[in-house]
């Protein structure tokens, strides 16, 4: 790879790579988060064991 000033295409495309690392995460929280809503007992079920396995650690 040459280097060279960084083009505005470039800079686009770090740019959407950048909101993509932002928006995926956040999406993917929301996405948890509604479905875990409609079944909060199962999210119960699975976070006590790693609650309790931080306090025995």
């Amino acid at each position: 790879m040459e280097l060279e000033a960084p083009s505005p295409a470039r800079y686009l495309v770090g740019a959407a790579i950048m909101m993509a690392g932002v928006v995926l995460p956040l999406a993917y929280m929301i996405f948890r988060s509604k479905r875990s809503s409609s079944s909060s007992t199962a999210v119960a079920a699975s976070s006590a064991p790693s609650s309790s396995f931080s306090k025995q650690t």
